[in-house]
């Protein structure tokens, strides 16, 4: 089997590349000139280089394999434009390439966002919940996801909506391991905000069972862990996991904005993505980020082994091997 990867050079993007590869399939990864090749380096895949906005380069990239997951998008933008530049209009170009050069029975599979749908109002999101999205982020991840859903009436498509992916490689959440390292827990607002989580194991797990036991048009399916839980618990948890007693501080909600305000403020002069900014703070006031997987339970047999102690335990051993802690 053969299969391409965008993305193939972040965090979820070279996990699944990794699982691929151990399940036998021919791997291809589209990647930038200028992309960070460190994870896929000394594996045995087909490197790419191409450009969304280059359709010469997306039809060489599709043409000769039979999957493509489409992981690469934009989570940080110093402009609003350029999330729908990054998220939906490189999807739509990567979708215009397949129908044109892949091959029959080629399958697509998008890694949307939970932040598509936006948050709950208690309850754990359904597929079939309306979307409201909040964010610049998520309005462009859902706009993407309408154009995978036009492309599934002709060609095979599938949507997965991860929550908050967390694992080995990921440098958002290393912020929170090394706050917590040195005894500090810091809780956005009143810390009531209950999310969903998936540890990059069972995520990629779940792609892989939906490009293998889905449809293929037009299905959507959250991925998430078994548990939920609020800022104290998180902290708590990583205390344990990290052996630190920790400290627990809040930000009101008006610095949160203030750090906002200055983040977007930078990032409009310097060009350059902040990782934190007021797009941000629309997310981060949401009380409720909670998803169900229970479709996927019952129409693709996803079963997610990492508890949320188990998944932490895990990420910080690997962040001590590599230095990061």
């Amino acid at each position: 089997m053969r299969a391409l990867v965008t993305g193939a050079s972040g965090f979820i993007g070279s996990h699944l590349v990794e699982r691929l590869l151990a399940e036998g399939a021919q791997v291809k990864c589209l990647v930038r000139r200028h992309s960070n090749l460190r994870w896929l380096k000394n594996l045995p895949v087909i490197l790419s280089p191409g450009d969304f906005q280059d359709p010469a380069s997306l039809a060489r990239a599709v043409r000769d394999v039979e999957e493509v997951y489409h992981v690469a998008g934009a989570t940080r933008a110093a402009r609003r434009a350029e999330y729908f530049r990054a998220n939906h209009q490189a999807t739509v170009n990567l979708l215009r390439a397949c129908r044109d050069h892949g091959p029959p029975g080629q399958k697509f599979i998008f890694i949307s966002s939970l932040a598509a749908a936006g948050p709950s109002a208690g309850e754990p999101l359904a597929e079939d919940t309306p979307s409201r999205p909040v964010s610049a982020y998520g309005a462009s991840k859902l706009l993407a996801e309408q154009a995978v859903l036009n492309f599934s009436r002709q060609r095979s498509a599938t949507i997965i909506r991860p929550p908050v992916v967390y694992g080995p490689r990921d440098q958002e959440a290393l912020l929170l391991f090394r706050s917590v390292q040195r005894g500090f827990h810091i809780i956005p607002g009143r810390g009531a905000q209950r999310l969903s989580l998936v540890h990059i194991q069972d995520l990629v797990a779940g792609i892989l069972l939906a490009s293998r036991r889905a449809q293929g048009r037009g299905e959507i399916y959250y991925l998430s862990g078994e548990q939920d839980c609020d800022w104290q618990d998180l902290g708590e948890c990583l205390g344990r996991v990290l052996g630190r007693r920790v400290r627990t501080l809040y930000a009101p909600g008006w610095m949160i904005h203030l750090a906002g305000l200055a983040g977007s403020a930078i990032s409009q002069l310097s060009r350059t993505p902040a990782l934190w900014n007021l797009d941000k703070v629309k997310e981060i006031r949401q009380t409720y980020w909670l998803c169900s997987c229970r479709k996927a339970r019952m129409e693709l047999g996803f079963q997610p082994v990492m508890d949320l102690s188990e998944g932490l335990t895990a990420t910080a051993a690997w962040y001590r091997r590599m230095g990061w802690l």
